[in-house]
């Protein structure tokens, strides 16, 4: 009996290696060609924002975060503040009805930044590679999934599009936060980065439009486009926690 579950654990292992491979091939050329090394090594990335959906501004500040997420602030233009310290978010001016918005805030644009450095981390599930339409024509695609319990909504899953030369093009992806997964995929969206330039040899996209989305179509209508101005490295950032804030918990759905 113990032969037969080794020998099917082996099988297992075995039937695995080459989707292991093609994640990795895919992966492992987003992250050479937007240099993670370097955008890693760095300390702080900041950047001012400017967020529109529907015509309406949804967000305009700046965000000062460590490459990897680990720490994030943004800084409201009108002077709220939210701040996620490596374990905890905290909120300063925030409403009481917009606190789960502040929260999915602090993580979800510091991720789209983010997005090709975040592609091997803890917890990612790599599928379904194929060639898929993307705008005009065709381009490579992996889907990302998340292991449960990775991050605040693990039930998200994204469709990364790269082109020949291995730049991200865009993402499709859902928002299960404050929602479910069910509800979440009946309105699948999509980032589509624009307008890159180099910061210290980084590539980063300046321009983000967002979009209606579905495997057959790509990306269609427009919903909303963010405006990145500034963005530069440091290496000095203030986390600590403002006088006055609220600790702001991770919902229960």
């Amino acid at each position: 009996m113990r032969k037969l579950a080794a020998f099917i654990f082996f099988v297992s292992l075995v039937s695995n290696v080459p989707a292991q491979n093609k994640a990795k091939e895919f992966t492992t050329a987003i992250e050479n060609k937007h240099q993670k090394k370097i955008f890693m090594s760095k300390k702080y990335v900041t950047y001012d924002i400017d967020i529109k959906f529907g015509g309406n501004s949804h967000l305009v500040g700046t965000i000062i975060q460590e490459p990897g997420g680990g720490k994030i602030k943004i800084t409201k233009k009108d002077g709220t503040i939210i701040l996620f310290d490596g374990t905890n978010v905290y909120g300063k001016g925030i409403p009481a009805k917009a606190k789960g918005g502040a929260r999915f805030d602090i993580f979800t644009w510091s991720y789209f930044l983010g997005l090709p450095y975040k592609l091997n981390d803890e917890g990612t599930i790599w599928s379904d590679f194929s060639d898929q339409k993307w705008g005009k024509g065709k381009l490579k695609s992996g889907k990302l999934a998340f292991k449960s319990g990775t991050g605040d909504a693990p039930d998200d899953w994204y469709v990364v599009y790269k082109n020949e030369e291995n730049v991200i093009e865009g993402a499709a992806y859902i928002v299960s936060f404050g929602k479910g997964k069910k509800a979440a995929e009946k309105e699948p969206h999509a980032i589509k980065y624009n307008n890159y330039i180099t910061v210290d040899n980084v590539p980063v996209s300046t321009n983000w439009t967002f979009h209606m989305w579905s495997l057959k179509d790509g990306y269609t209508d427009t919903i909303g486009e963010v405006q990145l101005k500034n963005i530069k490295f440091t290496d000095k950032a203030d986390f600590t926690i403002p006088t006055g804030s609220e600790k702001i918990e991770k919902p229960k759905f």
